[in-house]
C-alpha cells in the first residue's frame, strides 16, 4: 500500500537538489502539501512539478544557517499553515577537507548548516508540530558513526546531529524524532570528489565494497523519511536509521 499524506503538510530543508529534492518530491507524490526550501533560488524554481501538483508546492528561499531566516520563515509557515506534519532537516553542505585545512569561517559554516541549522529549524518548528502530532526527520550521514579521516568537521557535525535527534525525544516526547544516516548516495554532492571519468571509477570503486554492489540513490533515502512520518512508523522514536547498502558492517579501511 503506497504511502498517504493527503492534507499533510512537510517541510523539507536543501529541496533544490539531491536527497532533498527526492524527498520532496517524494512527499509531493504522496499527496503532501510540500514547502520546498533552499538557499539556491534559481535551482528551487528550475525543479519541474507536474501540473496536477503545482498547488501542492511551495518553493521557498530560505538560508539554513541563518537563525533570523529560520525564525521569520517558522513564523510565515504557522501564519500560512497553522501547523506542520513533518520537518525534514536536510540542507547540507560538502566540505570534506581535514581540519588543519579549514579556515575558521569554514568551521563556522559547517557547523551552522549541519547542526545548529537543524537545531534552529527543529527549535521553531515544535509548536507546528504539536499541533498535528508530527514528526522530525534529521539528515545525517554514516560519517558520524565510522572513523574515517579527512572530514573531522563534517563528522562531528554529523555525530552532534544523531544525538541531537535522540536526545529532543527526551525532551518532546510527544514529537516522534528520527535520524537517517545515509552511506554513498550518488547525487551532486559527490562531485566533491571529482568530476569526469574520476568520479566515474570512484563511483565504480565505492560500489565494489558496498555488500549490495551499487551507491545508494537518493530515492532509497526518501523512501526512508516516507516511512519514518508515516503512521506505520507511529512506535519509532529517537531512531538512527543507516541506509548503506550494508557499507558500514565491513572495514572501512581505505574508503
Amino acid at each position: 500500500m503506497p504511502f498517504d499524506f493527503h492534507d499533510k503538510t512537510v517541510l523539507v530543508t536543501g529541496a533544490a537538489s539531491g536527497i532533498g529534492l527526492a524527498i520532496a518530491r517524494a512527499f509531493l507524490d504522496a499527496g503532501a502539501r510540500v514547502l520546498a526550501t533552499d538557499i539556491d533560488e534559481v535551482a528551487l524554481a528550475a525543479v519541474p512539478v507536474p501540473e496536477a501538483s503545482d498547488r501542492r508546492w511551495f518553493a521557498r528561499r530560505l538560508d539554513a544557517a541563518s537563525a533570523t531566516e529560520i525564525a521569520v520563515f517558522m513564523k510565515a509557515v504557522e501564519q500560512e499553515f497553522g501547523a506542520l506534519d513533518a520537518l525534514i532537516n536536510n540542507a547540507g553542505l560538502a566540505r570534506l577537507e581535514p581540519i588543519a585545512d579549514l579556515s575558521e569561517a569554514a568551521i563556522d559554516l559547517q557547523f551552522a548548516v549541519l547542526l545548529k541549522g537543524p537545531m534552529l529549524a527543529a527549535r521553531h518548528a515544535l509548536p507546528l508540530l504539536a499541533r498535528s502530532g508530527g514528526s522530525i526527520v534529521n539528515i545525517a550521514s554514516i560519517a558520524a558513526i565510522i572513523q574515517a579521516g579527512g572530514h573531522a568537521c563534517y563528522s562531528a557535525c554529523k555525530a552532534g546531529l544523531v544525538k541531537f535527534t535522540r536526545d529532543l525525544v527526551k525532551e518532546q516526547p510527544n514529537i516522534r524524532s528520527n535520524v537517517i544516516l545515509p552511506g554513498f548516495i550518488d547525487t551532486p554532492i559527490l562531485r566533491a570528489y571529482g568530476e569526469g571519468e574520476a568520479l566515474a571509477r570512484i563511483k565504480r570503486d565505492v560500489a565494489q565494497r558496498v555488500p549490495l554492489g551499487r551507491l545508494g540513490s537518493a530515492q532509497d533515502i526518501a523512501d526512508a523519511a516516507l516511512f519514518l512520518c508515516s503512521d506505520r512508523a507511529r512506535y519509532v522514536s529517537g531512531a538512527a536509521l543507516v541506509v548503506d547498502g550494508g557499507v558500514t558492517c565491513t572495514s572501512l579501511e581505505n574508503m
